[in-house]
């Protein structure tokens, strides 16, 4: 009896040793676990033999330990129940994963997200998360072969009570570091699912509260004020859950209703034919100068000649002297006289002593 107390006695003692040798081994492995995750290549090393000297060790101290108290059996069951205690986990290049512990003192969202590379956890209690953080891409269009394959164009209404349809683009990237707030709000990493759901619902609201202060005329004309409003207003919003918005804009023109495409070119239109007249009235007003200044011109010569000519004509007065009369007179007399064929002429002029012929 006595030997048979002490016996158990002695079994439970190793029993108590075998657990203390788990929890420091747990305890040991979960620290160098969190060693692997930091981003020091020296550290991760350390950690790296560190855990297989653990291993070791565990595997020696543990299999003669179990072996003593329930055999070959119990040691197999333990080394796969080991192996499945270990998980890990690849985080790819432009990506980040979050660490959620499901139980122990720190469970919830570890705050700092795991960057590129293997990370190691339990995947009994904690789970990974991974998360994209490059350049997302989205387009809400009304053409169903564009962006998602349904009709997800924004509609807003103007300040002048206007309903417009649009094709919007937006490009955006998660902020590292924010990555655990993200999942904190949205508890899950389906980033599809957040771009056309709802990003995309806090887009439209955002669109339709600001366009109350805009004329239709503003949104289909120089609408970059008012992209620039609904773009900042947006980021405003989800900027606490590290939301970067990089590009953002319409696709093509906004679509109002049919009447006021027709008013519109209305109104263009006869913009364009007060533009036209206004400038064949130029056109007329610059021939009309044109004319006056020739007509101008050319009274300007006839008054040129006709000065000359008066000119001309007193010039001729003034040198018609007594003497250069009688000169001219002496001139036409003998011009007269070489050319008479010996006819008396039947006009005789005796006072002047001229001589006129009259016939040949």
């Amino acid at each position: 009896m006595a030997l048979g107390t002490f016996g158990s006695w002695k079994m439970f003692g190793k029993m108590l040793l075998f657990c203390a040798f788990c929890i420091s081994a747990g305890y040991l492995i979960g620290i160098e676990w969190k060693l692997l995750n930091t981003e020091d290549d020296f550290v991760i090393a350390i950690s790296i033999l560190l855990i297989i000297a653990t291993f070791g060790a565990s595997i020696l101290i543990g299999v003669k330990i179990l072996k003593k108290i329930f055999g070959v059996v119990a040691v197999l069951a333990l080394a796969m129940l080991f192996m499945f205690n270990t998980g890990c986990s690849r985080i790819g290049p432009g990506n980040v994963g979050i660490k959620v512990n499901m139980s122990g003192s720190g469970r919830g969202v570890e705050d700092y997200p795991a960057r590129t590379g293997w990370v190691f956890y339990n995947p009994i209690s904690s789970s990974i998360f991974e998360y994209p953080t490059y350049m997302q891409i989205a387009k809400w269009t009304k053409d169903v072969n564009e962006g998602n394959p349904l009709n997800e164009e924004i509609t807003f209404t103007t300040g002048d009570q206007m309903q417009v349809a649009a094709d919007i683009s937006l490009g955006y990237y998660l902020r590292a570091e924010k990555v655990p707030h993200f999942y904190v709000k949205f508890r899950n990493d389906d980033i599809g699912g957040f771009t056309h759901g709802y990003l995309r619902n806090m887009a439209r609201d955002k669109f339709d509260t600001i366009a109350g202060k805009y004329k239709i005329e503003q949104i289909m004309g120089d609408n970059a004020q008012f992209l620039a409003e609904v773009r900042s207003a947006l980021q405003k919003e989800v900027e606490s859950i590290g939301i970067k918005i990089d590009q953002f804009g319409f696709i093509g023109a906004p679509r109002p209703p049919q009447i006021v495409i027709a008013a519109i070119n209305a109104k263009v239109e006869a913009t364009q034919k007060a533009i036209q007249i206004e400038n064949e009235l130029r056109q007329s007003t610059a021939e009309a100068a044109k004319q006056v200044a020739r007509a101008e011109g050319e009274a300007k010569a006839a008054i040129a000649r006709a000065e000359g000519n008066a000119r001309a004509n007193q010039l001729m007065s003034a040198s018609l002297t007594p003497n250069v009369i009688e000169w001219q007179r002496l001139q036409i007399q003998q011009m007269a006289v070489a050319r008479w064929n010996g006819v008396r002429p039947t006009v005789e002029g005796a006072s002047s002593g001229l001589l006129l012929q009259l016939n040949k």
